[in-house]
């Protein structure tokens, strides 16, 4: 391939899985540094991806306006994409590669839905957090090792002591609950407390802030990590803010009850992951079966979170804390 090549990501969603295809596409511009890199992404995630130095394009997929497919499936052809990598792996993102007609069209082995059809590459994986996972595909395209990054452009700035906390996450059953997150905020220092969230649920968060700060549906998602970076730490459920959070570096204490925190942790040795040791955890499960019901996270206590903070705090690492294990997290 003589000339530069164009480069193709495909990573619609989810939130926290943009994040983790990063480290894999500052792999790719350093294998390729004059490549024409485009990301094609759902438009409501677009904004985290902005300022990113990584990537030439941007390529918003509106998902919820489907008259479009046929115009993006155009718009992709129109690409003359040479390599293209889909890191979603399923129909609808097959199609979106096989559309391009890129002469490498590279996805991953534990692709589902049939995608694997639409790849004449394939990348074998093992059982490991997703960052790892997706960097398997830049190892096949010859990148070598570098240090792991999050690019997202973010500005470095001084810490400011905020302690950030973001009680939402998609699933019901990642939810540690309205009145333990208003319990542990009544136990903080309130001129430090923020709370984070989406547009949607700025009523609900607000009566958790219980008079603190409330920053919900008030930044696109570059903007929140401009903000989480300025946080000393980060509370949260499992979430796509927490992979925000992870990524521009700023501690995170994670509370997980259905979902496995050695595949989707937040990535990074820093970070505290609070877990109750239920047997059926984690069932990966967005309704609970249990009995009794949500065991998983309602045994994580605020006194265990208080902990946690209070290690952070001193410098202590995870003492008195549960904290994740697993030593593919760099």
């Amino acid at each position: 391939m003589s000339a530069a090549p164009r480069i193709l990501i495909v990573k619609p969603s989810s939130l926290g899985d943009v994040v983790h295809a990063l480290p894999t596409v500052a792999r790719i511009r350093r294998r390729f540094p004059d490549a024409h890199i485009a990301w094609l992404v759902n438009d409501n995630l677009a904004s985290l991806l902005a300022h990113c130095p990584l990537i030439n394009e941007l390529i918003p997929f509106h998902r919820q306006q489907p008259s479009r497919f046929l115009a993006l499936l155009r718009q992709l052809r129109a690409g003359r994409f040479d390599i293209v990598v889909d890191l979603q792996g399923l129909f609808r993102s097959g199609i979106m590669t096989f559309a391009t007609r890129a002469p490498r069209r590279i996805g991953l082995s534990d692709a589902r839905e049939g995608s694997r059809a639409f790849y004449n590459e394939t990348v074998p994986l093992a059982r490991q957090h997703a960052v790892d996972r997706y960097l398997k595909a830049a190892e096949h395209l010859g990148c070598p090792d570098a240090p792991i990054e999050f690019p997202l452009g973010v500005a470095s700035a001084p810490r400011e002591g905020w302690m950030a906390v973001n009680p939402s996450a998609r699933w019901p059953t990642k939810l540690w609950g309205d009145d333990r997150f208003a319990e542990l905020i009544r136990q903080l220092p309130r001129e430090r407390v923020v709370l984070t969230g989406g547009a949607s649920e700025r009523d609900r968060i607000e009566r958790i802030a219980q008079g603190c700060r409330n920053k919900a549906g008030t930044t696109d998602l570059f903007q929140l990590a401009e903000f989480y970076a300025r946080c000393s730490v980060v509370v949260t459920n499992d979430s796509g803010p927490m992979h925000i959070a992870a990524a521009v570096g700023t501690p995170v204490i994670a509370i997980f009850g259905p979902t496995d925190p050695a595949l989707t942790g937040p990535y990074g040795k820093q970070h505290i992951v609070l877990r109750a040791g239920v047997d059926c955890s984690p069932c990966l499960k967005d309704r609970c079966v249990h009995q009794p019901p949500m065991e998983c996270m309602e045994k994580v206590t605020v006194e265990e979170v208080l902990a946690a903070i209070a290690s952070l705090s001193a410098g202590l690492g995870a003492a008195r804390c549960r904290r994740l294990e697993d030593g593919s997290h760099r």
